[in-house]
Parts: C-alpha cells; structure tokens; sequence
C-alpha cells in the first residue's frame, strides 16, 4: 500500500513487537523539539480542559461539553504526529498553528465514534452495578458475576481498540481508509499490536509513577491543614484545593505532560505498526506512486 493507493486486501506482514518498539523511542526522543512543537498548542488546550474539568465540580452538562472538547487536542496532535511518524522530519514536520483542515474532522469523527462504542461495550458493567443495591446485600455469587463480566469488557476493549487503531494514522495522512479495512489489516494482529504498545508505555510508565510520588510527596508534604471533622466532604474537598492551589496544579501540569510523552509514543508505535502491516509507504514528491503493495521495513 502507498499513499494515493487503496488499502490491500489482508495484512502484507505481521507486526514485530520490539522493532515497533524501537522505532517508536527512536521517533520520539529523536525528534523532541518537533515533539514540542506539535504539542505546544494542544498542550495548552488541554491545560483549559483539565482546570475547566478540575473546577467545574459535578456539573453534569459541562463535564459531557468537556469530555468533547478534549477530543480536539487530542486530534491535533494525533493527527501531527502520526504525520511526522509516517511521512517522517521535514515533510511530516507539525505546525505550531495547525490549520483544521478535513483529516482533523474525519480524525475527530473517528476518535468519537471508537469511544462511544468502548461506552457501550461498557454498558452492561454499568447496568450491573446499578442493579446490586447496597454492598451490604450483595451475594458472594453477584460479586464474582461482576468481576468476571468487567475482566470480560476490559478484554473487549482493548481487542476492539487494536482492531480500530489503524483508522487514526491512516486519515491523518489523508489516506481513504475506514474502520472495516483497519478490522482487516489487524486480523490475528491485535494481540501482537497490544504487545507492541505494552512494552514501549511500560518503561516511561515506571520511570513517571517513580517520579510522580516523589513530586507529589515533595509538593504536598506541606499541604495545608484538613478540615474539621464536622465538616461536609464537599466543603472539605473545597478547602483543600483552596490551600494547595499552586502544588496541585503543578500537579497537573506534570501529568499532562507525561500524558503527551506516551502520547506520542503510542502514536508512533501505532503509525509504524500500520506502515509495516500495510505495506503504506508515501507517494514520492513529483513521481508516479509506487507500484499497489509495496513494503515498508
């Protein structure tokens, strides 16, 4: 598969687990200035959403306005990087200023339609835990019940999220791709591709929950007084963040952007999991695509 080729009919070849790996840490760490650059401006959005998200308390409708909000930083850099991943520094380069253009709607479109099925695949969890009541009246059988119905979900989830990964990097790179022909490219792959991102996320993983304790140990050891006894869990709640104002949004600033860093690592491991599975390389600048079907290392 090139770029302005339609999709072949099956996977060309299987997805290798630790060479995904590699290409994903060599993208990403060999190229961290491009990785600022292409998450400046949706660093920043998500900066808004996640204060918004923190402030708003249990405002139902704006949290549901959040929740979609948050899908746009996400798009613009899903969509820069996986560019950069696949077209490669120079002519996937992101822009500070992304123009929206329509690979960010179809980008959008595709991101919101793969979560909400992951909600209704999550559906009947959901009605089961409405239907125990109180935990007090709850059988030993119910509980078992419910625990292996979310092991079952959870395992749903993550097999139909590496069925559908493939859509993202091809829409961003304009490619006429759908959902069906990512469920074909990824047939008997899901296990390998999940394998692929376990590995590369596992060691930033350690390495920021390390770092994250120390911070948040450091920045809250002096956090201020609890309230008193009598007050209200809300109003509790409240005081605290009105005390910790300046640690907790380091806080968070800390974890966005580790969000980007795996961000940007799945994203790569996605993007070079799908060249290798496809076939996909890009239509030369100024000469005839190459030939249906050819390989990518």
């Amino acid at each position: 598969m090139n770029q302005s080729s339609s999709p072949p009919p099956s996977a060309v070849r299987q997805i290798p687990v630790f060479a995904t790996m590699r290409g994903a840490y060599a993208t990403v760490f060999g190229a961290l200035g491009l990785l600022v650059r292409a998450a400046a401006l949706p660093f920043m959005l998500s900066l808004v959403v996640a204060v918004l998200s923190f402030t708003g308390g249990q405002n139902a409708f704006l949290s549901l306005i959040l929740l979609v909000a948050g899908f746009v930083p996400y798009t613009l850099f899903g969509v820069a990087w996986h560019r950069l991943s696949l077209l490669g520094p120079g002519r996937g380069d992101p822009e500070v200023f992304p123009a929206w253009r329509e690979r960010h709607w179809r980008f959008f479109a595709y991101a919101i339609v793969v979560t909400g099925a992951f909600y209704l695949l999550w559906l009947p969890v959901l009605v089961t835990f409405g239907s125990m009541g109180p935990a007090a009246g709850v059988s030993a059988g119910a509980v078992g019940t419910t625990v292996l119905l979310v092991v079952a979900i959870t395992v749903m989830v993550v097999y139909v999220t590496m069925r559908l990964s493939f859509v993202f990097p091809a829409v961003a790179v304009d490619e006429t791709y759908t959902l069906r022909d990512s469920w074909v490219h990824t047939r008997g792959q899901a296990l390998r591709l999940f394998a692929a991102l376990l590995v590369t996320a596992l060691p930033v993983m350690i390495a920021f929950m390390i770092v994250g304790s120390m911070v948040s140990g450091a920045m809250l050891a002096g956090a201020g007084p609890a309230s008193a006894p009598e007050v209200s869990p809300e109003t509790a709640v409240s005081d605290f963040v009105r005390a910790n104002a300046g640690p907790l949004f380091f806080m968070q600033v800390v974890q966005v952007v580790i969000g980007y860093i795996l961000a940007a690592l799945m994203v790569s491991a996605i993007s070079i999991a799908f060249r290798i599975a496809t076939g996909w390389v890009p239509a030369p600048t100024g000469r005839p695509p190459l030939p249906h079907g050819g390989g990518a290392a």
